[in-house]
Order: C-alpha cells, then sequence, then structure tokens
C-alpha cells in the first residue's frame, strides 16, 4: 500500500516519465485503459491548497484504478448473447426524449390550477382520499413558562374573546412570544402532530372528543388547544387537506395530455411530408 501511495504521490506531482503526450502526461494505466493528468487536474478546485490537491489527486487515481480492473474484469465476463450496442442506443434515446420531454414540459405545461377545477376533480375523485389516520382542525398556542405573567394573562384573555380584533391581538403576541401557534381555521392537521406538542398523553382520539378546549401547563410551557372539528380514519379527506397532492395528480395528468398531442401531432406531420414508411 506504501508503494501504491508513493506512486500516486509521483504521478500526481507530474511525474512524465510514462508521458504518451509532452503537454498531458500518463498518471496511470490499467490493462488498455489511460489516465492522463488533465483529466485529474480538472477535478481540482482553484481554492485548494497544495496539500489538498495532493490528497485529493491520489484519492481519485485511487479510485479510478479500482474501477478500471472492476471494469476490465466485468469486460472480460459479459455474456455472449448482450447485445451492448443495441443497449446503449437504447440508453442513448430514452436520455434524448426525456430531455425533450422535459423541456418540452417547462415551456409549455400551463402549471396554473384554480379552485373550480380542483373542486371537481375533488368531487369526482374524492372515494380515493380515505383518511389514515385521524385528523383535526384546531387552534393551538404553546407559550415557554419564562414568559412575563403579564402575557400570559393576556393570552388567556385574548383566547376567550370572540371579537375579530381579539383574534388579530392574539396572532400578534404569538407571533412575539409563542414557540409554538396553529391559529388558522381552514388547516387540517395529523392528531399525531398535535399530540406531539403538548404534554405527553395529554391529548389523544378520546380526549378530543370528549373535550373542545384544553388549558394545561408543565413546568416548560403553557398550552391552549381549542378542537374546532375532527375526522376520523377511513373517511373521506376534506379537499383543503389533500390540495396539495390533488394539484400534483392535475398536473400530471395536463403533462400527459401535452405529450400525448405532441406526439400525435408531430405524426401527422411525418406522414403528410411523406417522412413515414412501411415496407
Amino acid at each position: 500500500m506504501y508503494r501504491l501511495i508513493v506512486i500516486l504521490t509521483l504521478f500526481a506531482l507530474g511525474s512524465c516519465q510514462f508521458s504518451l503526450v509532452a503537454d498531458d502526461p500518463l498518471v496511470a494505466q490499467v490493462f488498455d485503459k489511460r489516465l492522463h493528468r488533465s483529466e485529474v487536474d480538472a477535478l481540482i478546485p482553484e481554492s485548494a491548497t497544495p496539500e489538498d490537491s495532493v490528497l485529493i489527486r491520489n484519492a481519485y487515481i485511487e479510485r479510478w484504478i479500482k474501477k478500471m480492473v472492476m471494469m476490465h474484469e466485468a469486460e472480460k465476463n459479459i455474456p455472449a448473447d448482450l447485445e451492448i450496442d443495441r443497449l446503449v442506443d437504447d440508453y442513448k434515446s430514452s436520455l434524448i426524449m426525456h430531455q425533450y420531454e422535459k423541456s418540452i414540459v417547462e415551456t409549455l405545461l400551463d402549471t396554473v390550477i384554480n379552485d373550480a377545477e380542483l373542486e371537481a376533480y375533488y368531487e369526482e375523485n374524492k372515494s380515493q382520499y380515505l383518511l389514515e389516520s385521524v385528523i383535526i382542525r384546531c387552534h393551538m398556542i404553546k407559550l415557554p413558562q419564562d414568559v412575563d405573567e403579564k402575557v400570559v394573562k393576556e393570552c388567556e384573555k385574548l383566547w376567550k374573546g370572540d371579537k375579530e380584533k381579539d383574534f388579530t391581538k392574539l396572532v400578534n403576541l404569538c407571533n412575539q412570544y409563542a414557540s409554538t401557534y396553529y391559529l388558522s381555521d381552514s388547516i387540517w392537521y395529523k392528531l399525531d402532530l398535535i399530540s406531539q406538542e403538548m404534554p405527553a398523553g395529554a391529548i389523544n382520539e378520546n380526549a378530543i372528543r370528549n373535550n373542545e378546549v384544553f388549558q394545561l401547563t408543565n413546568d416548560d410551557y403553557y398550552y391552549f388547544l381549542k378542537i374546532l372539528d375532527v375526522r376520523d380514519k377511513k373517511e373521506i379527506a376534506p379537499l383543503t387537506f389533500i390540495r396539495e397532492q390533488a394539484a400534483k395528480v392535475i398536473l400530471h395528468k395536463r403533462k400527459i395530455a401535452l405529450l400525448g398531442d405532441l406526439q400525435e401531432d408531430l405524426y401527422d406531420r411525418a406522414s403528410s411530408r411523406d417522412n413515414i414508411k412501411l415496407y
């Protein structure tokens, strides 16, 4: 191993005694595979120190040697019936096609989805979206114990308020002092997510059905939780809960339709210009 490192270091420092081309010396050879200095130097960042450059060169050369040894053995053991040229052509074709389709999609695909389209898709397909866990709509606030007592009392007052200005003040207060808070009326959360924010064992499926409001405290936090709505496992998920997932499906269908129409258009064009021959 020491001998290999010495040899690699000599190569990396620019030894030209095995050079095939004067300005691009050979740094390693494995059977008929050759590695030139220019290939290695291209990997060295301009900011690398001389010491780092040597380490990077040596590491790359050693990896290259091991890879070429494995490649040589693989080439010796290629099955006689393996059609390498056909496989290479197929792979090349798939890469070219993928890149072309990607370019078309990025240029032409309409990615704007309005609410009416989402709702229509949801109504037609909502039976496919059954909940895998309990979800809830809720308001939740988590205040650290080291918050000033006046802030806690103000939070309690606003929490019980029913005026819009109370809610606005509560949001502002949470922005300043809460470690976590959820105050949207429309967003659904997995029950597990909310449970993780509350004291251990305080919130579970039975608790949220027996209570609508929780106000708890421990050594670390003050907790406020109000349950607005609950959906059970196996129920149909609300649109707001699966909105992002539904949007992805709609876009995927648009993509398939766009590429299908393009393929038909190109076929018709080639056929009309007599560029397709059947024998």
